[in-house]
């Protein structure tokens, strides 16, 4: 049996390559699972910088020396930052806070409503299942209560902390937009040995990952514009902010789209009941959906991404398991990355 599995893991570490990248890999692995929170910025900003590679790229393809894309393009994203911070920014707070203040007659309303389907759909609905739902609302209330108050404690800490993050991203963009090579060199420089696989991998990730991470950027983009667009000339309340949750959907793939459903299909019940104007929000905001699987994935994405749907549906629910938020954000490209391994790996032929 020892013998076996010391043949298995020779085969598996055949040089002295694969067993430093391993130790690599591990070692990043702990280091983002122990440090994520702190990590943040540092995450965000690389995305951010990585994402801005691709839009210097293009500005040189009309025969613009580098630096002076690095300058126009770190503008770019200076200008749409403080646009975002001044409009953006402030209208979402605003109709949060309105939702925030709104809370208890929307919750009323829902109760209303709730109440009265017995008598509505008595075939479907009893009372007793709505006394029990009750209760788990009850309960459920009683708990997010108890979690604001114990955030509301920590409130000025988070403050302070979002403001050196606001502070501190575009700082770390400059130096990973503007240094990027040397990082890169850096830090491969550090590890010993051949790199031949590394190589391999770096090649392949940067393809898959540039056109994932711009195509991602351009998705929220569209289907965030397009619902605000469906939203407002409907008049939902909160257009900004639901607009804004319906973008951010599309990077946990299925999953996003599901979740954000939830509140648009109950902010929309309670403000229109089920007349003309509900069906016609979830009607347009179905097709809306549709269209962004079946039409403007495939149209951005391409041969980019050639996984199946339960293959990234795993890949959600495992590393977002595993690393929280960040997992799920990085779903699908640690699943590229492991994709990418796999096919860098070298085998005893």
């Amino acid at each position: 049996m020892i013998s076996q599995l010391n043949n298995i893991l020779k085969k598996i570490f055949n040089n002295d390559e694969t067993i430093i990248f391993s130790l690599v890999i591990l070692v990043f692995f702990i280091t983002v699972y122990a440090l994520g929170s702190i990590l943040t910025p540092f995450l965000l900003s690389i995305i951010v910088a990585y994402l801005l590679v691709g839009l210097q790229k293009k500005i040189e393809a009309f025969n613009i020396s580098k630096n002076i894309a690095l300058i126009i393009t770190f503008s770019i994203f200076i200008v749409t930052g403080a646009a975002l911070l001044v409009w953006l920014v402030p209208l979402l707070y605003i109709q949060l806070q309105d939702f925030v203040l709104d809370v208890p007659g929307l919750f009323n309303d829902f109760l209303s409503f709730v109440s009265n389907l017995p008598a509505q759909f008595p075939d479907l609905v009893s009372s007793e299942q709505i006394s029990i739902f009750f209760q788990a609302v009850s309960d459920e209330l009683t708990e997010i209560a108890q979690n604001i108050v114990k955030s509301s404690i920590s409130g000025i800490q988070s403050a302070i902390t979002l403001l050196i993050y606001v502070i501190l991203f575009p700082i770390l963009v400059f130096f990973f937009l503007f240094d990027r090579t040397n990082i890169i060199n850096g830090l491969i420089k550090l590890i010993p040995g051949k790199r031949e696989m590394l190589s391999k991998i770096w090649f392949e990730m940067d393809i898959q990952l540039s056109n994932y991470v711009r195509g991602k950027t351009l998705e929220i983009f569209i289907v965030g514009i397009a619902a605000a667009i469906i939203f407002s000339s409907i008049g939902l309340r909160y257009s900004a902010l639901l607009s804004v949750l319906v973008g951010l959907s599309v990077l946990i793939p299925y999953i996003g789209a599901f979740l954000v459903t939830i509140p648009i299909v109950i902010i929309g019940l309670l403000q229109f009941g089920l007349g003309a104007d509900f069906y016609l929000l979830i009607g347009l905001y179905l097709i809306l959906q549709a269209l962004d699987g079946n039409l403007l994935v495939p149209l951005i994405f391409a041969e980019t991404l050639k996984m199946h749907p339960v293959t990234i549906i795993l890949a959600v629910f495992i590393f977002g398991s595993m690393f929280g938020f960040w997992g799920i954000f990085f779903a699908i490209p640690i699943a590229t990355f492991i994709k990418a391994v796999w096919n860098a790996w070298p085998t005893n032929s």
